[in-house]
C-alpha cells in the first residue's frame, strides 16, 4: 500500500488540532461554571463548587495535554524505511492477525486516532502501547506478540514502509 506519510501526519496532527480548540472551549466553560453563582454551596454539605472545580481542572489538563501532543507531531521527522528496517517512530506498518489486515502508523502521540486512506483505514499506534511497544524493532515476516484481557494476539508483519 502506497501512503504519503507526511499526508497522513499532518491529518493527524489537523484531527489534534481541531481537538484542542475544542477542548480548549469545553475548559474555559467548565472554569466559569466552577465559580457561577448556582455553584456556591448551600450549605457545608454541598460539594457542587468543589465537583465543578475537578471537572474543569481535568479538562484545562486534557488540552494541555493536547497541546504537548500537537507540539511533539509537529517536531517530528517522517523516516523512509528501507526493506529490512526495523520498526520504529514513523513506520507505517501492515500487520496480520487471523487473516485480517490492521494498518499501524507508529507515531509518539495521537494513540488511537484513525484516518481512512483509499479505502483503507490507518490507525497511529503509540510505542508506549502494547501493540507499538511489541512491534517496536521488528521487522517484515516478524511475529508480535500482544498480551491482552481476551490472552495473548499474535501479528505478523507483513510490510513496513
Amino acid at each position: 500500500m502506497q501512503v504519503d506519510k507526511q499526508a497522513l501526519l499532518k491529518e493527524f496532527r489537523t484531527r489534534l488540532g481541531d481537538e484542542l480548540a475544542t477542548m480548549a472551549r469545553i475548559a474555559q466553560e467548565a472554569a466559569a461554571a466552577a465559580s457561577h453563582e448556582e455553584n456556591k454551596p448551600e450549605n457545608d454539605k454541598d460539594m457542587r463548587s468543589t465537583e465543578a472545580s475537578y471537572i474543569a481542572r481535568g479538562q484545562a489538563e486534557r488540552a494541555r495535554e493536547l497541546e504537548r501532543s500537537l507540539a511533539l507531531l509537529g517536531s517530528i521527522h517522517v523516516r523512509a524505511f528501507a526493506p529490512g528496517d526495523g520498526i520504529a517512530a514513523t513506520a507505517l506498518v501492515t500487520l496480520v492477525h487471523r487473516g485480517a489486515k490492521l494498518v499501524c502508523f507508529v507515531l509518539p502521540a495521537a494513540g488511537g486516532q484513525r484516518v481512512k486512506v483509499g479505502g483503507t483505514e490507518v490507525q497511529v499506534v503509540t510505542p508506549t502501547s502494547p501493540l507499538g511497544a511489541a512491534l517496536m524493532g521488528l521487522s517484515e515476516g516478524d511475529e508480535a506478540e500482544v498480551p491482552t484481557p481476551q490472552g495473548t494476539k499474535v501479528y505478523e508483519v507483513e510490510s513496513v514502509a
